[in-house]
């Protein structure tokens, strides 16, 4: 039975992920382009937020000590171990495998080499989102704040800067050192949209930090700012010239 449904799936799903894949594909270039773009509506949106940050001074002081822990761990020499290291494979490959299934590639080999760490591998090629998600998506902060959450809400505060820096920290080390992904997506990709793109993560985490999703929703709401105060123009003048 298990044999008969592996081979079931083995004949299916390429068939749809590699159409899923051409899709994905066409958006790369785009993808990178519209993260430079709108990098100065990022900044625009961090600019706002660091004002509502005397609305919630605990909750700020949490967020900056969880960074802070960070940095203090950073400079042991915990952080340079092998656990260290196999932590970033770890979470970079479980990101991967939900990726993969969720774009119809079924992990079919996932195995660690002292050399290499962990590696997962799919049906198929793939696509750019399954090979960029891990250098964007903050899949340990998230799960640490998952696991916070038995705690007080400062606390979570508290693991959400450790959490944060945590990430930007291991995609900076895995972009300056290199991997199959990296090289995959091209320098000039990377360049263009895991910068931008983590600038913004890292402010929807910051923003989560002092209120919860409503503070997402006004960052959000104020990184649109700029394009909607632009469009609101025209549509006045439009309107005056109108008349």
């Amino acid at each position: 039975m298990v044999k008969y449904a592996q081979q079931v799936i083995t004949q299916a799903f390429p068939m749809i992920s590699k159409r899923i894949d051409k899709l994905v594909e066409l958006t790369k270039w785009p993808a990178a382009v519209l993260a430079v773009l709108v990098l100065p509506l990022t900044v625009y949106a961090w600019w706002k937020l660091l004002f509502q940050v005397q609305s919630y001074p605990f909750y700020s002081l949490m967020f900056a000590i969880g960074v802070g822990l960070f940095v203090l761990l950073a400079r042991t020499t915990l952080a340079q171990s092998a656990l260290a290291r196999r932590l970033i494979e770890f979470e970079r490959d479980l990101t991967q495998s939900v990726l993969a299934f969720a774009m119809l590639h079924p992990v079919v080999v996932y195995s660690a080499s002292r050399y290499e760490g962990a590696r997962v591998r799919w049906l198929g090629r793939g696509n750019w989102i399954m090979l960029a998600a891990p250098y964007f998506v903050p899949t340990a902060t998230i799960l640490l704040w998952l696991v916070s959450l038995i705690f007080f809400q400062s606390f979570h505060c508290l693991v959400l800067g450790f959490g944060i820096s945590y990430h930007l920290t291991a995609v900076t080390l895995q972009c300056h050192f290199g991997t199959s992904e990296t090289r995959r997506l091209g320098n000039r990709f990377c360049w263009m949209f895991l910068p931008a793109t983590n600038f913004l993560v890292a402010g929807l985490v910051a923003a989560f930090a002092l209120n919860g999703f409503a503070s997402m929703a006004d960052f959000l709401y104020d990184w649109l700012g700029l394009p909607r105060a632009f469009f609101n123009w025209i549509w006045r003048e439009a309107k005056w010239h109108s008349l």
